[in-house]
Formats: C-alpha cells, structure tokens, sequence
C-alpha cells in the first residue's frame, strides 16, 4: 500500500516526476501517512462470518485460536476454499507451439468475488490511512497534509509554484501486490475517507496523539494483532508464529535492487501480553511505553 500510494501520489503532484520525486514523495508518505494492514473484506449483515467489520463490511483478519488459524469466524481451510484461487500459465516454444521447457508457473490470488451463504458477493479490500495532518516538511520542495472533512488535501511548494491534490481521488485507483503485469492487483477506491470512532475494524482503538513518534493501538492479549509487530525480547503466554519479515527496496541501481534489513517479527493473528503498539513504516506495528 505504501508503494502504491507514493506511485500515484508522486505522479499527481508532478508533471514529468523523476526517481528522486519518487523517494522524496516516498519518505514524506512512509512518516507521515501511515496505513493499516488491509484484509479481505465482504458486504454482508452476517454476524457469523467476522467480529471485525469496517463500515458495514465483515473483515477476516487472521487470529490463532484453540481450534488453530482462523480468518474472521471461520477455519483456515474455509477461508482458502472460498477466497483463494489460482492462476496457471506457460510460455510456449516457437518452433513446436508446444510448452516450453521449465516455464510453467502458478500464482494464487484472492478472487474478486465469492460465493458466501448461497449468494455470490464481490470482495473488497479493508484498511486505514492514518494521516499526520497539519504536517510540512521539506526546504526547497515543500510537502504538507490539510484535512479538510471527510478527506486529505497534499499540497507542493515548489519554488514560487504551489499545487494541492485531493488524496481521496489520487487513491480512488490504485494497483497493489504482485503480479500485476498479469492484471492482478487493482483495486478501486468505493467508501469516502471517514472516521471509526478512532476504532480500527471496530475492535483496536487508536489513538495519533499519544505518541509523537506515530499512532499508538491500545488493547490486551485477547485481540490478535491486527499487522505484523517487530519482535522484541521475550513475549508472555504466546501463540502463533515468529518469522523473519523481508523485501526489496528502492536503490541507485532502480526499483528491488537492494534487499531490506530483516526483521524479527510476530505474525498477523498472533496473540501474547500488550498494552499499547504503535504503528511504524508500512503498517509494521512496535511495542512501546506508556510514554509521549
């Protein structure tokens, strides 16, 4: 979600924008328009599919229980046979017409639309943005963040020439994920920008102003986390998973050249003993003190 906003954020805010405009855009995005993780999500009134929900949508955040991983209410096993499908392909040899020889390949993906209680239902995806408005950074290229209601204005100074985007049209769509060279990955922008009662999916209150290092979730072991939280120490009454989180990066050689440094995490789902996360770079969620 962080590329895809820096991508289309930079090409509305300049006309013929440069790698540079791309990571200054790119830092300014990852201080200071931090965003949740996103989750499949349905339309649906049923309260038996998820406890989470987001403006009226059943979400299925991952979550380790007795009866091992579940999405939402419902079993791993569930969860995949309804959601996730996939694609098969090969390359084909131009001299015989038949496949090529070690080019098949396979890629799963969240379908765009279930069938869930009988019905067939379109599925979105579910997340947060949670903006520093007020915000100004730079010298010579100025950005800064105005809420204005129910959405974001970004504005550029640059030298004597000012230009302000609304955010909500530069997300209304974007492209996500893998694969998208294969037409994955789109997604459309169908809810306005607005307010939970500073609830993430109704369960995880959120509070931006607690910590001046980003927005703090305030909850207890009872909830799953709702990201990845980098591992520190040691964690009580424990369950799910520890796994090393990893990507590539933007580099002088160009986009996934360099490999980021590796972090210790615990998973998506995961429960132990917390009081309060805050919400780092790319949603990535750290322990932290009670202190501002």
């Amino acid at each position: 979600m962080w590329g895809a906003i820096t991508a289309n954020l930079t090409r509305a805010l300049f006309d013929n924008p440069g790698p540079e405009d791309y990571q200054y855009v790119g830092n300014f995005v990852r201080e200071n328009i931090r965003t949740s993780y996103f989750y499949p999500a349905v339309k649906t009134s049923s309260e038996n599919l998820s406890n989470y929900k987001a403006n009226g949508y059943s979400v299925f955040l991952p979550e380790y229980t007795d009866e091992g991983l579940k999405f939402g209410n419902k079993s791993r096993e569930w969860f995949e046979k309804t959601f996730v499908d996939s694609f098969v392909s090969t390359a084909l040899s131009a001299e015989s017409r038949t496949a090529e020889e070690g080019s098949l390949h396979e890629v799963e993906y969240i379908r765009d639309r279930v069938e869930i209680n009988g019905g067939a239902t379109d599925v979105y995806w579910a997340g947060y943005l949670l903006v520093d408005c007020g915000v100004e950074e730079g010298k010579e290229i100025k950005l800064k963040l105005l809420c204005e209601g129910r959405d974001v204005k970004v504005g550029l100074t640059n030298g004597s020439l000012y230009k302000e985007v609304s955010l909500k049209n530069v997300l209304s769509l974007i492209f996500a994920g893998g694969e998208r060279n294969y037409g994955f990955g789109k997604l459309r922008l169908v809810d306005d920008f607005s307010e939970e009662n500073n609830e993430l999916f109704k369960a995880f209150p959120v509070n931006c102003k607690e910590n001046v290092n980003g927005p703090v979730i305030n909850t207890n072991s009872k909830k799953p986390a709702p990201a990845h939280v980098e591992f520190e120490g040691t964690l009580e009454e424990f369950v799910g998973e520890i796994e090393p989180l990893v990507g590539l990066e933007w580099s002088e050689k160009g986009a996934g050249h360099r490999i980021s440094k590796p972090v210790v995490c615990v998973t998506p789902g995961s429960k132990f003993v917390w009081e309060k996360l805050m919400v780092g770079e790319y949603g990535i969620l750290k322990q932290t003190s009670n202190k501002a």
